[in-house]
């Protein structure tokens, strides 16, 4: 998906009433440690092997939306699933796009009836993550998701009610983070790490499309994929490429060799009214500085 984080906190614990579980969590932040093997060390104790964190930013924070995520899973997974685009046929994903989504207890058989996400849970289960538990937040504009996840391909009827039974700790922890996140993501305008990464070819294929003037509408349509899966890859593209909006990814990639944009089949997008009118008033007083001071023969 995305390149992690590991973020560093600090708590006013004597102000906090936290569960005695989360002591891990207050134990790191006190002597300023990643977070990471804290979590870690907690969903373990609640019977899953590794998590997942991710937030994407409101646009109301940035320019354009940001996408952050803290994991525990193999880092070749997470670069396979960015360079794949895999967030396009994600289940667990595809469930979190609702309004109010509710926690989601998975195991092989979400999906099995569609052999491209069959194929996808396959390959993920390779990584360890062959079942678990996401649960999803909204808070203002930003849209959270946290997936705690567990090797077994199969959720027995006891391990299924087992997972399930996890979900109001996940839930707690999962405010927890996104308290922590808040903080020190967005409160200190930490850059996503993934910046500065190469663009994936389903990346590429987005950005091209929009420097000849379509939407994320149109490129969905175009790409068979939803408008919010395309917003998601320009989200991506933003943060890899460390600009603040599509016309700089444009501009920037066509820099860098990384679109090739031919201008005989690229539509004129008018100029925004304030620059249209800038140019006609320069236009103006040139004109009339040429018939003030006529060009002596």
């Amino acid at each position: 998906m995305l390149v992690p984080i590991e973020p560093k906190a600090t708590f006013a614990d004597e102000s906090l009433c936290l569960a005695p579980w989360l002591l891990p969590l207050v134990d790191a932040a006190r002597t300023g440690g990643t977070l990471v093997p804290a979590v870690q060390a907690i969903i373990k104790s609640m019977g899953f092997s590794t998590f997942l964190y991710a937030v994407g930013t409101s646009k109301a924070l940035h320019r354009d939306e940001r996408f952050f995520l803290w994991t525990s899973v193999p880092r070749e997974w997470v670069a396979e699933y960015d360079a794949n685009s895999y967030i396009e046929i994600d289940p667990r994903v595809a469930h979190g796009w609702s309004m109010w989504p509710p926690p989601l207890v998975w195991d092989r058989q979400l999906g099995r009836s569609n052999p491209t996400i069959r194929r996808f849970m396959d390959r993920a289960a390779t990584f360890g993550v062959g079942s678990g538990l996401a649960i999803y937040f909204r808070e203002g504009g930003n849209k959270i998701m946290f997936a705690l996840n567990r090797p077994e391909r199969t959720l027995t009827p006891a391990l299924r009610a087992e997972v399930a039974a996890a979900t109001a700790q996940a839930m707690y922890l999962g405010t927890v983070l996104h308290s922590v996140f808040l903080d020190e993501a967005i409160g200190r305008g930490v850059a996503p790490l993934q910046q500065g990464s190469p663009l994936s070819a389903r990346e590429r294929q987005c950005l091209q499309l929009a420097a000849h003037g379509m939407t994320s509408l149109d490129i969905g349509e175009k790409l068979g994929i939803t408008e919010r899966t395309a917003n998601y890859h320009f989200s991506n593209i933003l943060s890899k490429l460390g600009v603040l909006n599509r016309n700089e990814a444009i501009a920037k990639g066509m820099c860098h060799g990384l679109i090739h944009v031919d201008a005989s089949t690229t539509p004129i997008v008018a100029a925004p009214p304030s620059k249209i009118r800038d140019a006609q008033l320069k236009r103006w007083e040139a004109l009339r500085n040429a018939r003030r001071d006529p060009p002596s023969r």
